[in-house]
């Protein structure tokens, strides 16, 4: 057989080879890409251990606590420069005993002529009286004649955290026909701090919970159906920012204010601020993190106890604080009478000084 007869058998049978070869390493290649499959496993606990299936239905904590949300309308005097008219005004409320009791936003009835309550399974409206007002805190008690009403109760919203499922009950922009509107959301932030006019919020709840005019005064709550915030205002230039005044802070006014008809706020007779590293540097102060006493009033209960302008508190009860906001706070679970124990820096020296709380004026 001629040299050209055996190239044209052995050619193809090269190629074949060839071929069979590049399928099987693209086939091998092929299988040793391609990932085993991993099954999706949903999961079925909350991040705190809860079993989903355990968590309440939303529905069913409305159910429960929608019957105690107060519809509020308020007859104020609205006053021009040429006229006075008598104009209305909504929000809403909680009511937190079955006589009647109920708390809202100092917002809401300021400036009342005339205050009618009613109630979502309840066709009677009910003319209200005003217990007593705080507008530090911005919260209010009204009062109507009833027995045996739906009541809410306040939670413990010291275990609330940022994620928190919270439900904002109330009447949105007044449509109380069918009920009080009802929002689902979470917790966003706590322990925010504002001053807006006379009212220092400094125990609030961020929500993004809708919350809009009229939800003033409603319960904020968890998925136990437990109050754990009063819904106070939102910011109208963001979107889903709504904040409610917690419950600690809320709880004791209420309690205060269908006691004494005012609330009994511990004082210290400071006027204070955040110390700042710039703030240090021109007071000459050694430290730079604490509470600046801005002025001692004379007479009061930390100048007597011999706290002076310009000494920096570093620590109240044995806490370290680092914001006036903080120190308000923590002031708040103590009582007017108690003697507190502050840690205080004075040029280069630090010392205790042992404060007999009292009553603010206000």
């Amino acid at each position: 057989m001629s040299r050209i007869s055996k190239l044209r058998i052995l050619i193809p049978v090269i190629l074949l080879i060839m071929l069979v070869s590049a399928c099987t390493t693209t086939a091998t290649l092929g299988n040793n890409s391609t990932p085993s499959a991993t099954p999706i496993t949903q999961p079925t606990t909350t991040p705190s251990g809860t079993p989903l299936s355990a968590l309440p239905s939303v529905a069913d904590v409305v159910a429960k606590v929608t019957p105690a949300v107060a519809y509020v309308s308020v007859e104020y005097t609205d006053t021009s420069f040429f006229f006075q008219t008598t104009a209305t005004k909504s929000g809403s409320g909680v009511v937190l005993s079955p006589d009647g009791y109920i708390l809202t936003n100092n917002h809401v009835i300021d400036g009342y002529t005339k205050i009618e309550v009613s109630l979502p399974n309840d066709a009677t409206t009910y003319q209200a009286k005003l217990v007593g007002a705080d507008p530090t805190s911005d919260l209010a008690v009204i009062k109507i004649d009833g027995h045996n009403l739906p009541t809410a109760q306040f939670g413990d919203p010291s275990g609330l955290r940022d994620g928190d499922w919270v439900i904002a009950i109330g009447n949105a922009l007044g449509l109380s026909e069918g009920g009080p509107t009802v929002t689902l959301g979470i917790v966003s932030g706590l322990g925010r701090t504002f001053t807006i006019g006379q009212s220092a919020y400094y125990d609030v709840i961020q929500t993004d919970a809708a919350i809009n005019p009229g939800n003033s005064g409603g319960p904020l709550v968890n998925l136990e159906g437990q109050v754990v915030g009063i819904n106070t205002f939102i910011i109208s230039s963001a979107e889903n920012i709504g904040f409610a005044i917690g419950a600690n802070t809320a709880s004791r006014v209420y309690n205060d204010l269908v006691k004494y008809g005012h609330v009994t706020r511990p004082f210290l007779g400071l006027e204070m601020e955040d110390l700042t590293p710039t703030l240090a540097s021109q007071l000459g102060i050694s430290i730079t993190k604490g509470v600046l006493v801005a002025y001692a009033e004379p007479g009061g209960p930390a100048a007597k106890a011999g706290i002076e302008t310009n000494d920096v508190i570093t620590s109240f009860q044995g806490q370290d604080v680092t914001e006036a906001s903080q120190l308000t706070k923590l002031l708040w679970q103590d009582n007017v009478g108690d003697n507190v124990q502050l840690t205080i820096w004075r040029g280069n020296s630090q010392m205790t000084v042992s404060v007999t709380l009292g009553q603010s004026p206000s």
